[in-house]
């Protein structure tokens, strides 16, 4: 019989033993995860790290005090202290677990942009949450992994022949810390979660309410568009001049861009006066700083509301020397669009047609401007020379040369003498003779004859070609 209660405690002693090692392995395991992977326990082992060194300064403290002085206590005080300070001043070490991040508050809005920047605050707002609920996890992990040591150290102490219901203790202690602080972080979570779902209810009613102001102001720019479009329908059915129409559709574009800006500046503008003395000191440097722009703006109002230029009317600009003559395309709020035209400045100076030249508004205030076409008048003087020798008959060839341009020039004439006609009763007209001149001058190789006569402002080469070619013949 005693022969064979020795196997059996043999076999159940190993097995016990095999028992014990993986149990061991296992709280290892957990021991090294924790220590490793878990930034809250890290935190957690350091202020009871740092709780143990406090209690061990505070017992050398009690000694010191007592009258024990050596040199050994002194310098292990030294430690301490040094240690200590490593750690700093640790209250808790779950303050920054606990620590709610800072939510974004609502904001009013001001403008379309503060639309885009609410919907950011309100994602920054949940991902706060989520990442607040993601420590609520991280806490239920330590939770899992301490009971599960705890088990493990309770089937040890069954099998194993040490005690270790100290550190079983310790165990309940740290599990009954962490269950304390999973309940704190659940109740705060529910209360964080609460006044996110408010902030971002208060921002979504502000973005609602913007959006809805936009659409009315979305419907009243669409109402003065269209205001605008039936405005110059019906200024191109029922004005019969292009160049009225043009100017009535310029006005109509200004009225409208100023309407819409105003309407603009009333609903995003909170304090008017303020915005009226900004824009004073503003304008004040600005009109320093961009005197060239701000008198062309000037100059603007006096082309459209003079008269002196108008869209398709024929022009010559002298610019730094430069001759362009051409038909104005465009009267922007800065600049006069021309097209520059094959004429007799490009045939004898420029020698180039056809470019796209953009002349400065305040130019009219600084430079020579020469309009071929002003109000109703549409031609102008032109001249052809010639010289013949003096024994040549030059009463026949100036008798000669005044009869063709007489005679190609007749319709330019009759059109000219009404023209002059309908600006009496607006410019002091005095010399209003419209036939062609002849003129005769003594020149150093010979007798120079020059005959002046009206033609189309918009096609001054072709008549000169034709009554050139009919003198030479």
């Amino acid at each position: 019989m005693k022969y064979i209660f020795i196997p059996l405690f043999l076999s159940l002693f190993l097995v016990a033993n095999d028992d014990i090692e993986k149990i061991q392995e296992e709280l290892d395991s957990i021991s090294q995860t924790l220590s490793n992977d878990v930034n809250i326990w890290k935190s957690y082992t350091n202020y009871n790290l740092y709780l143990d060194l406090k209690h061990k300064l505070d017992e050398i403290d009690s000694k010191i005090e007592s009258g024990d002085s050596s040199k050994t206590l002194l310098n292990s005080k030294d430690i301490l202290k040094k240690q200590l300070q490593i750690f700093g001043d640790l209250q808790s070490p779950f303050d920054k677990l606990v620590e709610l991040p800072k939510l974004e508050q609502p904001k009013k809005i001001n403008n379309p942009f503060d639309i885009f920047t609410s919907f950011s605050h309100m994602n920054q707002n949940l991902k706060h949450l989520q990442e607040y609920l993601s420590r609520i996890d991280e806490v239920e992990r330590v939770l899992e992994l301490l009971k599960r040591k705890r088990e493990l150290m309770v089937a040890l102490s069954q099998i194993s022949t040490s005690s270790i219901q100290g550190k079983i203790e310790a165990v309940d202690r740290d599990i009954e810390v962490f269950e304390n602080l999973l309940s704190s972080i659940k109740n705060t979570a529910e209360i964080y979660r609460n006044r996110i779902d408010e902030v971002n209810s208060e921002i979504e009613r502000e973005i609602l309410a913007h959006i809805a102001n936009l659409l009315h102001i979305a419907v009243t720019i669409l109402i003065i568009i269209a205001i605008s479009f039936g405005l110059k329908y019906l200024s191109s059915r029922y004005l019969e001049d292009n160049q009225r129409v043009y100017m009535v559709n310029k006005a109509i574009n200004l009225l409208t861009i100023s309407i819409t800006g105003i309407i603009i500046a009333f609903i995003y503008v909170d304090n008017i006066e303020y915005l009226v003395t900004i824009l004073g000191f503003a304008s004040a440097g600005l009109a320093i700083a961009m005197k060239d722009g701000f008198m062309s703006m000037f100059a603007w109002f006096v082309i459209i509301f003079g008269g002196s230029i108008k869209v398709g009317d024929r022009i010559k600009v002298v610019m730094n020397g430069a001759e362009y003559v051409g038909d104005v395309l465009d009267i922007s709020f800065l600049r006069i669009t021309l097209q520059e035209d094959v004429t007799l400045t490009t045939f004898e100076v420029n020698r180039r047609a056809g470019r796209i030249i953009f002349v400065p508004n305040n130019y009219i205030f600084t430079n020579l401007i020469a309009n071929y076409s002003h109000q109703t008048l549409r031609t102008v003087w032109d001249g052809i020379d010639i010289v013949i020798t003096f024994d040549s008959n030059h009463k026949k060839a100036m008798h000669i040369m005044k009869e063709i341009a007489k005679t190609y020039s007749q319709g330019y004439t009759d059109m000219t003498r009404k023209q002059l006609n309908r600006l009496r009763d607006r410019y002091n007209l005095r010399n209003t003779n419209v036939e062609p001149r002849m003129f005769s001058f003594i020149s150093e190789y010979g007798i120079k004859l020059s005959v002046w006569y009206l033609t189309n402002a918009y096609a001054t080469l072709n008549l000169r070609s034709n009554i050139s070619s009919k003198i030479v013949d």
